[in-house]
């Protein structure tokens, strides 16, 4: 649930960031370092990091999880309490 929700505040911060994005000779003032560029566009990359490694450990315990859940495989036994191999 973490890396899904993760994974959207990094789609939405991505999608603002494009928008907000400066132009025109407010972007010549952030690139001369006169004005500050808008935080959503720091904060982005920071949240697509964030949510990659969610998204990572999200899937390494799941696997791990399922592996855990693996049942062995048992010998034959029959009705008697007998274990022997099956004819």
């Amino acid at each position: 649930m973490v890396s899904m929700a993760s994974g959207i505040m990094a789609g939405l911060a991505a999608a603002g960031a494009v928008w907000a994005e400066p132009s025109g000779w407010f972007a010549v003032g952030v690139w001369l370092g006169l004005a500050d560029e808008p935080l959503v566009i720091s904060v982005a990359p920071w949240l697509g990091m964030v949510a990659t490694v969610c998204g990572t450990i999200s899937g390494l315990a799941f696997f791990w999880a399922k592996w855990q859940s693996r049942s062995p495989v048992k010998p034959y036994q029959d009705s008697t309490g007998d274990k022997s191999e099956a004819d």
